[in-house]
């Protein structure tokens, strides 16, 4: 008689699947075990999420000849000095990122340059991430989940007196 499976292979399976279920929900389960705060007020080089492209007059920003700006089916990404600024088709802002020490983010015209900056005004409801293992690079994230939007800061790990954001990124999800 054929044996279908063995106890060991099912106890095997299902621990792969456990395994693969949180790694796919991590993200998930964050964002919903973290208390919402109002990112409505943040801006990056006083531009904010909820305003559309056309009411923006991109020609005051310098372009960045280090990127080139891309068109995919759902967005257009447009390089500048020092941000990053992604929007749909519709002209919705879906993304925006610093993209140097230089870019700055802001709330109500306070500019952050450090983590406690950042945590002195948005508060202590946030996950502390790993960003970039290979970089050393953290994150602090925010999450607004009425109007489902989060903000990350990211921060070198290593240093521990001295976190300066390295980059802002504020996006829809």
């Amino acid at each position: 008689m054929v044996k279908l499976l063995s106890k060991k292979s099912i106890v095997v399976f299902i621990a792969i699947i456990i395994t693969l279920t949180a790694f796919f929900t991590k993200g998930l389960w964050t964002a919903m075990s973290v208390k919402s705060t109002d990112l409505t007020q943040l801006a990056i080089n006083n531009i904010a999420l909820s305003q559309n492209i056309a009411d923006i007059d991109l020609t005051v920003y310098k372009k960045n000849r280090d990127f080139n700006d891309k068109r995919t089916k759902d967005a257009e990404y447009r390089y500048f000095e020092n941000f990053l600024i992604v929007y749909s088709s519709d002209g919705e802002i879906m993304k925006l990122q610093t993209l140097s020490e230089n870019g700055f983010s802001s709330l109500a015209g306070y500019k952050f340059l450090y983590l406690d900056d950042i945590k002195n005004k948005l508060g202590s409801h946030f996950a502390d991430q790993s960003y970039d293992s290979a970089q050393s690079l953290n994150a602090i994230v925010y999450y607004d989940k009425t109007n489902r939007t989060k903000a990350k800061f990211v921060y070198p790990k290593n240093k521990k007196l001295d976190q300066t954001i390295v980059w802002a990124i504020l996006e829809k999800y």
